[in-house]
């Protein structure tokens, strides 16, 4: 169990057997997709990726469910025994064409998106692009639950936790702790079936040493540190954001009994201390 500040990215040779980004996959025009969910912290990472000149750093673009959503519309076409080349290079042509322009636009060599897209798209993405790397980003269940509640003082409805209410009426820590379960598990699972593809950073470790951090992150990446504009900082944030992955006692008394288990399951993969 890791229990320092810094989650090792270049140190430990356990998390490089994990997640060996083969330096021969590492050109310099790969796309890089910071894979995650809400409220994970995504915008810390994007910012210390965004201090490289050699990347044009985007969010949201919907590239990842546009190919997941082309090839469910080639399967449907061709049937049984897709993905045909054909099909493949014609989502290809489509998705390179819309990201030439982002790169053209902002003068970069390399694009990287952050995408709170499900493993199924991003899992459709890679088939389209294989030389992509995905960088897996995890957060505590005590840090969403800080941000999340913060976020929605008065009710989940129409948050991103709201359709695992269901099983917790009234209770919104029991229904972020079912989302958070449910997003890591997931990604957690692309990783296990991408290990050649991904890499994994945890946010409070980022948080914790954001310099020598993004530096690991950086040539894990294939990008030269030296690219960077300006010294790696935070991202903006609101009042409620970087406090709540440090000093926030999970209610453990609000989450039921039977997810537990699961959490402590979750836990274990991703290194941290166990919260039960």
């Amino acid at each position: 169990m890791n229990e320092g500040p810094v989650h090792a990215l270049m140190e430990s040779q356990a998390a490089d057997a994990r997640f060996p980004v083969s330096e021969d996959r590492l050109a310099s025009r790969d796309p890089i997709v910071v894979l995650t969910y809400a409220h994970a912290g995504a915008e810390v990472l994007a910012g210390a990726l965004s201090a490289s000149q050699s990347l044009t750093c985007t969010s949201g673009t919907g590239l990842l469910p546009l190919c997941h959503a082309a090839a469910m519309a080639w399967q449907n076409a061709e049937g049984p025994g897709w993905p045909s080349p054909l099909a493949i290079k014609s989502i290809r042509a489509m998705a390179a064409t819309m990201v030439t322009v982002i790169q053209a636009r902002a003068g970069a060599t390399r694009w990287c998106e952050t995408a709170l897209a499900p493993p199924a798209a991003a899992g459709t993405f890679l088939r389209v692009f294989p030389e992509t790397i995905f960088v897996c980003l995890h957060r505590s269940i005590a840090g969403v639950l800080a941000d999340g509640t913060a976020a929605y003082p008065w009710g989940l409805g129409s948050s991103p936790f709201w359709p695992y209410s269901a099983g917790h009426p009234g209770n919104n820590v029991a229904t972020i702790a079912a989302y958070w379960a449910a997003c890591t598990e997931a990604l957690l699972d692309f990783e296990d079936q991408h290990p050649r593809s991904c890499m994994r950073v945890r946010h409070e470790d980022l948080t914790a040493e954001l310099d020598l951090q993004t530096r690991a992150i950086y040539t894990r990446l294939g990008l030269c540190a030296r690219d960077l504009a300006v010294p790696p900082r935070p991202a903006p944030t609101s009042s409620r954001a970087d406090r709540c992955d440090i000093g926030f006692a999970v209610p453990a008394h609000q989450i039921p009994a039977p997810l537990r288990p699961k959490i402590n399951e979750l836990y274990s993969r991703l290194d941290y201390s166990l919260p039960f």
